[in-house]
């Protein structure tokens, strides 16, 4: 890469760039258009300005920030990065966009090791924290030190000299003069000349170039540094050539340039490409170039086969190595997209994916800028960010948003939801094979498998759980995670590994579902067709993964309960006819059971439950009474126990046991009335009956016993035999003993 193309690059890359003059007050020196867009200001109205007052101001709120920033840079003279430094600009009067950057700081030092300049790199990562904070943003940075460019456009000094054999003379031009920084009128000779070089190997070599070339009549080249009169050190170019007279050496001229500002620029130029280089490696993305009308690729940074697996030399080697690489389901329309905007010379930034040396595939944010000659595109430059995480937690987020639903669902089974899932995180990650096996009475039984052959599935059913017995029969035997790398020589698989490898099952991680009891509920496992150890990211699947199911599996569990709990206490209002209502104070909104709505005679359909429904179906006597009750309740917080009767549609009356409860809220004001209503009829009803058999009893039954003990009570005034006594004693003590059934029978309906 040659000095222009770096100029380009300050000005074309799309990573905002500032350079800054260090001073008494640090100042803008340049800012790119990326850093323009940025920033949303030019850079005219930009230059010149207190760089603190940029991303420092009272507005950014970034005091912590710029002290650290002040200490590290300027102090210590060393590079620092601000992590997610809140930016907040005024585009408009009145209205201002927050946004979230990484900034790097690379101090610029000079010969003196005085710090000159920074150059400051902005990666704008403000979708990134907001997404995830779960999204990678990351821009291409680029830095040229513009003062070593400067340099690079000085003209050397140069001085002659001449060494007069035959005199032993030798003379210095003024230039000569002052490049060694001595006085007008110095008189230097041969071996003081040779004094000034730096080293003993530099005079060496001088000194053995002199002599060939008095020997062969030649010219010299040398590079030498000296050491001036003054104690300045400077580097010369120095030529020479040899005159003879009749074959003998006469003497030896020639002249010497002063390059030391070249020599500098030089080695600035090496710092500056090293640190350009050093930068573009330590980009967490691929920096590219390519050939705008052929998209074929002529750079390409060593990230490649970090986030690829493929070297640079590959890469370039291909000619078609970008698209071959696109995912099939991308590429498209990722190649398609890519070429309309450079066609209208638009820089873009577009998502899609790439499939890794390993066959796993990569998400990338591809962040390209076009460059332009006479109105066509010439040149692509960009920087390819490995995005796989944040988009992966995106697509979990919306795969668990979904699942969930599904499982809220009444009439959608446990199976049905557990499968769709494990078919959905099978489509995420490609390579993994997942299950999830039920736990019962320490048994492997199956829920969900759908990527897993029958034969296999049907082999390990029912299987015991114990210490050895595989990944999920020991992860459910000991509660913790069991990672079995290599299926084949596990021990925790030697009985069970004949099941596995002929299905070409070469890995198994299993981890255990555990309630909140304790209780192990189900395995949950990954297979691979492949000898794998998990990296980070698969634990990190695994356990998020292990966590949505738990909730899965717990709410269902709990939703079951529930419903047989509900089941039991809705047969048991049914069987005692015992109907619960709930009355919301505050939007006046009442809910009836289905038994209540049976006890009053109506539907739900027909019927709206309100109060003032309920209380226009009591009996107009009860009404009033019923009604202070409430509102004494409602006033008072005090619990209630009444009887009232209500008139059904069809004119029945029921008689009914209520019970109301005021809940308060955290105010200690009424919200919320709960109650219920026990259907009494059949109960008064037959109290009613009693009270009429036990009138019966005293009134129609009673009174002619009565009649029948006085006749029997006059016979003993009348003279009888002894037969006719023995007879009268009967009818005494059989009306006596009637007597005394019919009142004990009647003091038990009395009760």
């Amino acid at each position: 890469m040659n000095d222009h193309m770096y100029e380009a690059a300050f000005k074309l890359l799309p990573t905002p760039l500032l350079l800054v003059n260090v001073g008494r007050v640090c100042t803008v020196a340049a800012i790119n258009p990326a850093c323009e867009q940025l920033l949303g200001q030019s850079e005219q109205e930009t230059k010149g300005k207190e760089f603190v007052n940029i991303f420092f101001s009272a507005l950014n709120d970034n005091e912590l920030a710029l002290a650290e920033c002040q200490k590290k840079v300027c102090n210590d003279k060393m590079s620092h990065q601000i992590k997610e430094l809140k930016y907040v600009s005024g585009y408009k009067p009145g209205e201002t966009d927050t946004r979230y950057l990484n900034v790097f700081f690379t101090p610029v030092i000079n010969g003196d090791a005085d710090l000159e300049q920074i150059i400051v790199t902005i990666i704008d990562i403000t979708d990134l924290v907001v997404a995830r904070r779960s999204e990678s943003e990351i821009r291409e940075t680029l830095s040229k030190n513009q003062s070593f460019l400067n340099e690079t456009q000085r003209v050397a000094r140069s001085g002659s000299w001449e060494a007069d054999l035959i005199n032993n003379r030798m003379k210095w031009s003024d230039v000569m003069k002052e490049i060694h920084e001595v006085e007008a009128d110095y008189e230097p000779t041969f071996e003081a000349s040779l004094a000034f070089y730096s080293t003993e190997q530099q005079r060496r070599e001088m000194t053995e170039l002199s002599t060939a070339a008095f020997a062969n009549n030649s010219v010299f080249d040398i590079e030498i540094e000296i050491i001036t009169a003054k104690g300045n050190v400077r580097t010369l170019l120095c030529s020479g050539k040899a005159d003879h007279v009749n074959g003998a050496p006469e003497r030896i001229y020639g002249t010497a340039q002063d390059i030391t500002e070249e020599k500098k620029v030089a080695v600035a130029l090496k710092e500056s490409r090293n640190k350009y280089q050093d930068l573009v490696e330590a980009v967490d993305g691929i920096v590219w170039e390519a050939d705008a009308q052929t998209f074929e690729f002529t750079f390409v940074s060593e990230q490649a086969y970090n986030i690829l697996g493929y070297t640079a030399t590959e890469w370039l080697s291909e000619p078609n190595f970008w698209e071959d690489h696109i995912h099939i389901d991308d590429r498209e329309s990722a190649i398609n997209f890519c070429k309309q905007e450079t066609a209208l010379l638009r820089s873009h930034t577009f998502d899609y994916r790439m499939i890794r040396a390993d066959g796993n595939v990569v998400w990338i944010k591809d962040i390209v800028a076009v460059l332009s000659e006479d109105g066509q595109p010439r040149l692509l430059r960009g920087i390819l960010v490995d995005i796989t995480e944040t988009k992966q937690l995106a697509v979990l987020d919306h795969l668990e948003k979904e699942v969930l639903e599904l499982n809220s669902r009444q009439n959608t089974g446990l199976e049905e939801v557990l499968t769709a899932y494990v078919k959905s995180i099978e489509g995420l990650f490609p390579n993994m094979i997942f299950s999830i096996l039920r736990v019962q009475n320490n048994k492997l039984h199956k829920w969900a498998a759908p990527s897993l052959p029958d034969a296999y599935m049907g082999a390990i059913e029912g299987m015991d759980i114990g210490p050895e017995a595989g990944s999920c029969g020991t992860a459910a035997y000991l509660k913790e995670t069991v990672i079995v790398s290599d299926i084949d020589t596990d021990p925790k698989w030697a009985k069970y590994k004949d099941l596995a490898l002929p299905h070409d099952l070469r890995a198994c991680w299993s981890y255990p579902i555990i309630d909140s009891k304790g209780n192990v509920i189900a395995a949950f496992a990954v297979y691979y067709n492949k000898v794998k150890a998990p990296g980070t990211e698969e634990l990190n699947i695994i356990d998020r993964s292990s966590a949505i199911l738990k909730v899965i599996l717990e709410n269902r569990i709990f939703a079951d309960t529930i419903k047989e709990v509900n089941m039991l206490i809705t047969q048991g209002q049914e069987l005692a006819n015992l109907g619960n209502w709930q009355w919301d104070i505050l939007v006046d909104k009442v809910t009836w059971s289905d038994v209540l709505y049976n006890i009053y005679g109506v539907t739900r359909d027909t019927f709206k439950a309100t109060f003032e429904g309920y209380l226009a179906m009591l009996h107009p006597d009860d009404k009033e009474r019923v009604k202070q009750l409430i509102t004494n309740v409602v006033l008072t917080g005090e619990d209630t126990v009444f009887d009232e009767r209500i008139i059904r549609p069809n004119g029945e009356i029921r008689y009914l046991k209520s019970w109301g409860r005021v809940i308060l809220g955290e105010n200690g004001r009424p919200i919320k009335m709960i109650g219920a209503c026990l259907d009494n009829t059949k109960a008064i009803e037959s109290e009613t009956k009693m009270k009429e058999i036990a009138w019966m009893q005293s009134h129609v039954i009673r009174a002619p016993l009565a009649n029948l003990m006085g006749l029997v009570n006059m016979l003993d005034d009348i003279p009888h035999t002894e037969e006719q006594g023995e007879l009268i004693a009967y009818l005494r003590s059989t009306s006596n003993e009637l007597d005394s059934i019919i009142r004990n029978i009647s003091s038990k309906t009395k009760m």
